[in-house]
């Protein structure tokens, strides 16, 4: 059989959803449950593209942004320990109070775009929400790519335009997250 699917995450997003549920995501164990919810054996995985960007860090870090940043770290070095699983750095940028991802919907937009023009992947997973994707999600449809979105259950957290371009969807519902996440030893999710 051949390795002709790809997993698109947006990490972000994952974050996100998890820890509106008090989770953190074992992304390893979820790239396995989303591929037995698709139906796709596990030896069809060419490789999953998993789309970041570091804590914002001032110039002087605070103890807080230490901290947030060790932990990333720690995260992405578990990632990159694992098969298959390549990481994309976007970056995260600083406006007032607020903070914006760069580059990471572009990153993965061209990585899903250039994957089926060239006809290297039969089917694409996409873990988002994110109404940018469109564009990239109909142009992989137009280069005979089966796309398939994986996201939240709560409609509010994955845009309608999104869930409409995709061929298939699969909803993540608050139980397959707990699924899908850092347990403590004693059995109790872990808060991030």
């Amino acid at each position: 059989m051949a390795e002709d699917t790809v997993i698109f995450f947006d990490g972000e997003y994952v974050r996100k959803i998890f820890q509106k549920q008090d989770m953190r995501a074992n992304v390893p164990l979820l790239i396995s449950k989303i591929m037995e919810d698709a139906g796709i054996p596990p030896i069809s995985l060419l490789r999953v593209y998993y789309y970041t960007s570091a804590p914002y860090q001032s110039e002087n870090p605070t103890l807080e942004e230490k901290s947030r940043y060790k932990q990333y770290q720690k995260f992405v070095q578990f990632l990159e320990q694992q098969e298959s699983i390549e990481i994309r750095y976007g970056r995260l940028e600083k406006r007032g109070d607020s903070f914006s991802q760069k580059m990471v919907d572009v990153l993965l937009s061209i990585d899903l775009v250039e994957l089926s023009a060239k006809a290297r992947i039969k089917t694409a997973i996409l873990v988002a929400g994110d109404s940018d994707f469109v564009p990239a999600v109909k142009k992989a449809k137009d280069n005979g790519v089966k796309v398939i979105l994986v996201c939240s259950n709560k409609k509010n957290e994955y845009h309608q335009n999104l869930w409409k371009a995709a061929d298939k969807r699969y909803l993540l519902s608050e139980e397959r997250m707990a699924e899908c996440c850092f347990r403590k030893q004693l059995g109790t999710v872990l808060k991030t």
